[in-house]
């Protein structure tokens, strides 16, 4: 058997090899390192767990964007169809808002963007939830802008409620006498009409017409998503505009659903996000 060789001999090697791929070496290392540590080892640590479990959806949420079959685009590309106006200004909820794990402040700055790009007169929102996104909206709208948003009533247990997913029964176990909170004792609540029905058996053309922003948040299996997009379709205005939520791994009745409407309408995302918009103004492809 060979003698093993000392350890200076390994380093007379790696010190062989051209500086550019020694650095390119060393950074591959540093990353496996970080992946080890954050995705397996952190998840063993019970005030660590929380943060593992975070990153490990996140890297999820990434591969499945680099894969999607609808073209992903800037926030600034698509609000440079709406409107020629910049501004600075994009109001959020407050650091005491509780978000309950559902969305982002990154995406409710995309929501409330697009909102104060639209201007829209009125709105129409499946899935209130607490609220948030509905006091976004209203915080960045127009005074004068009504919405309208439509949840379950509170007496509505999720096993009574067919077609949904598990998901979906723990959102609505956690939200029952909750619904719309974050709005609902401030001087917002004015511009806000609360529906509270099962989206499924809803009509939204007997309570408005011309919407000119629908975001479609609500239950997210294939016959409920369905249902709602025709809703929407059916009171938008000539240059309405519709936004879906949750187009990611974790809803696949989402992203089939989005991935077949894209070979008749021109859908796109919006990068950094799960979001998935459609607007009449867009006839032809964003260049």
């Amino acid at each position: 058997m060979a003698p093993a060789k000392p350890v200076g001999a390994h380093k007379a090697r790696l010190n062989c090899i051209a500086p550019r791929s020694r650095m390119k070496i060393i950074k591959g290392l540093r990353w496996l390192s970080d992946v080890t540590q954050v995705l397996v080892l952190d998840r063993l640590n019970p005030r660590r767990r929380r943060f593992s479990e975070l990153a490990s959806t996140s890297c999820r949420e990434l591969k499945f964007h680099s894969r999607a079959k609808i073209q992903s685009l800037p926030l600034s590309q698509i609000i440079a169809k709406f409107t020629s106006h910049s501004f600075e200004q994009v109001s959020l909820p407050g650091p005491f808002t509780d978000l309950s794990d559902i969305g982002s402040m990154n995406g409710y700055h995309v929501l409330g963007s697009l909102v104060r790009s639209l201007e829209p007169r009125r709105i129409l929102e499946f899935g209130t939830y607490l609220g948030v996104s509905t006091q976004t909206m209203a915080l960045n709208a127009p005074k004068d802008c009504r919405i309208y948003t439509v949840d379950l009533p509170d007496e509505t247990s999720p096993e009574a409620v067919p077609k949904i997913n598990s998901i979906d029964k723990l959102h609505i176990r956690k939200s029952r006498h909750r619904v719309g909170e974050a709005f609902l004792h401030s001087s917002l609540s004015k511009q806000i009409i609360q529906i509270r029905t099962d989206s499924m058996k809803f009509c939204a053309e007997t309570e408005m017409r011309e919407v000119d922003l629908v975001f479609v948040d609500g239950g997210h299996s294939l016959p409920i998503i369905e249902n709602d997009t025709e809703n929407a379709f059916r009171v938008l205005s000539a240059t309405g505009t519709i936004l879906w939520d949750d187009y990611f791994h974790l809803y696949p009745d989402v992203v089939q659903f989005l991935d077949e409407l894209r070979t008749r309408f021109p859908l796109y995302g919006i990068a950094g996000t799960n979001l998935v918009i459609y607007c009449r103004r867009f006839c032809n492809p964003i260049k």
